[in-house]
C-alpha cells in the first residue's frame, strides 16, 4: 500500500536494542517502530528546546542569568517541599 510517509531502516547494537525493549515495557508499547519513533520525536523536541534555551542565554546578561537561576531553584525547591 503506497504511503506519503518516509521509511527508515535502522540497525542497532544489542545494548541499544535492549534499551528500546526496556522502554517498550515501561510504556506498554508492543511495536518497536512505535517506540523508536517516540524516542526520536522526544529527542528532536529536546534538541529544539536546548537551542531555544541557548539562544535566550546568549541574549541576556550574566546577572540576568544568575537571577533566573536563583528564581528557578527557589521554585523547584518549593514544589519539592509540597
Amino acid at each position: 500500500m503506497p504511503s506519503t510517509k518516509h521509511r527508515i531502516n535502522l540497525t542497532v547494537p544489542d545494548e541499544v536494542y535492549e534499551r528500546i525493549k526496556a522502554y517498550m515495557a515501561e510504556n506498554g508499547l508492543l511495536n518497536e517502530a512505535t517506540a523508536c519513533l517516540q524516542l526520536v520525536v522526544q529527542q528532536l523536541t529536546a534538541h529544539d528546546n536546548s537551542k531555544a534555551i541557548f539562544n535566550i542565554m546568549r541574549n541576556v546578561t550574566q546577572e540576568q542569568l544568575q537571577s533566573m537561576a536563583s528564581e528557578g531553584f527557589a521554585f523547584v525547591k518549593s514544589e519539592m517541599d509540597k
